[in-house]
């Protein structure tokens, strides 16, 4: 642990994430507050990894300073904006190096600077805690359901039944299962010896009030349910609805085109559906290619921005388990 982070005293404290790194490299501005109130479970809480996702870093930042160490029942931690540059500037990748933070884990200590940050969160922080819960959104490019998903490895002080039971406790309709990505923040914690979440939800280039309301709303729900933050445990709802996530779930532009989405955000598509007519950009013809969904579920994510690429993602969706 750094000496310069003390995550052990008791109160409210907030660090400096450029001076906890050696070359910062542009890092000015990304802090961690820790609100310690002696023993008991630990979370920490992150944000703001791409820089186009806003509503966590509205919602954390709003949660330190509703939070003080009297609200907690042992140890949390928040970061709400993880990649500073990127944030500054709207975009998923940061300035300084071109990288994608969330595909760098763990980090080298001797790399670009989104790689050493990543790098001291890894080895230095996330270790320090119970829970990683890192909080994204649909950002610029895609709208979300409001979903939970997440990670676990024997060692973890988080199991798998209590996983379950952290997951079940955001009170979100869809819990979706997907392998994890290891250089993500949370499918890399695991090895770090952290459980994780990720949660998500909103976005597609504006930020509205119901949006922010829904993940400011599951994530005091969550923490409370997890024991970290002091209240009755929030109601959660018994109608959740657990997906399944694979390749075969996604429907890509097969050519160029303007996008027209036929079916709703969360609604449920048989095999075979029309989720999305896609119209062409060049031609006299005004002809759509018709999108189908691949396989049955329901819609948890479509593109927000109506031209799209070939190849590029147009949505997915999420298959229910049948158990």
């Amino acid at each position: 642990m750094s000496k310069r982070l003390d995550l052990d005293s008791r109160g409210k404290s907030v660090f400096d994430l450029r001076t906890l790194l050696e070359r910062p490299d542009g890092l000015a501005e990304d802090v961690l507050v820790s609100i310690n109130n002696g023993p008991g479970p630990s979370v920490i809480l992150c944000g703001g990894i791409h820089g186009d996702e806003y509503e966590p870093q509205i919602v954390l930042r709003r949660l330190i300073d509703e939070l003080s160490p009297s609200d907690i029942r042992g140890r949390l931690a928040i970061i709400p904006t993880l990649n500073f540059p990127a944030s500054q500037k709207g975009s998923r990748l940061s300035p300084l190096d071109g990288h994608n933070m969330n595909r760098v884990f763990p980090g080298k200590p001797d790399g670009t600077a989104t790689e050493r940050l990543a790098a001291f969160l890894y080895r230095e922080v996330f270790p320090s805690f119970d829970l990683l819960v890192d909080v994204h959104s649909g950002g610029g490019d895609f709208k979300v359901v409001p979903m939970i998903f997440g990670f676990t490895a024997p060692g973890c002080r988080v199991g798998d039944s209590e996983l379950e039971r952290v997951m079940e406790g955001w009170g979100y309709r869809f819990i979706q299962y997907v392998d994890g990505i290891a250089s993500t923040s949370a499918g890399s914690s695991p090895s770090a010896g952290v459980a994780s979440v990720e949660i998500e939800g909103g976005s597609g280039g504006d930020i509205t009030e119901r949006d922010v309301e829904i993940m400011y709303s599951g994530i005091v729900r969550g923490l409370k349910n997890f024991g970290v933050l002091a209240g009755s445990e929030g109601a959660v709802s018994k109608d959740v609805i657990r997906v399944d996530v694979t390749d075969a779930n996604q429907y890509m532009a097969p050519t160029d085109g303007i996008i027209e989405h036929r079916v709703d955000l969360g609604a449920a598509v048989h095999e075979g559906h029309v989720v999305a007519l896609l119209h062409p950009v060049a031609g006299a013809s005004a002809e759509p290619i018709k999108i189908h969904a691949s396989k049955a579920g329901y819609i948890l994510r479509q593109r927000a921005r109506a031209f799209v690429r070939k190849g590029e993602l147009i949505g997915n969706t999420g298959t229910a388990r049948t158990q």
